[in-house]
């Protein structure tokens, strides 16, 4: 008995291990990482999307704060739904360019992995403010 308990455990644990690795290898991917960043930021969650950004992104969103809270809460309207298509990303080395679909426009955002880890990497000369604004 104690024999085919030991066998189990000794088969048992790879494929645990093996099963872990692939489920969290999923939400390390430029594919997930662009996905839940935009829709975090249509529904003007910025703090959440800065779980997936860079330094120099973090920033950005920081000042995305700032403005929004500028902005009287009658007029700041998050999205309940998103739209957000990934369509594909290409990875070269430890860059990757995913396009998308979001509010009915065609766009790109840039990611980097940083100790193993993909980030949305947002340069400010490439943000687009009217891109926050959701389209009716």
């Amino acid at each position: 008995m104690k024999l085919k308990t030991l066998i189990l455990l000794v088969l048992a644990i790879p494929f645990v291990i093996f099963s872990c690795k692939i489920f969290k290898d999923k939400t390390n991917t430029p594919e997930f990482v662009s996905q839940v960043f935009l829709e975090h930021i249509q529904k003007l969650e910025f703090e959440e999307a800065k779980e997936y950004s860079t330094e120099e992104t973090k920033m950005m969103l920081t000042f995305f704060t700032n403005i929004t809270e500028l902005v009287p809460d009658s007029q700041r309207i998050p999205a309940q739904e998103t739209d957000v298509v990934i369509h594909n990303c290409i990875i070269q080395g430890e860059t990757a360019q995913c396009s998308y679909t979001a509010n009915g426009k065609n766009q790109t955002i840039d990611l980097i992995k940083q100790e193993g880890k993909w980030l949305v990497d947002m340069k400010k000369e490439n943000a687009k403010p009217d891109y926050f604004k959701k389209e009716e």
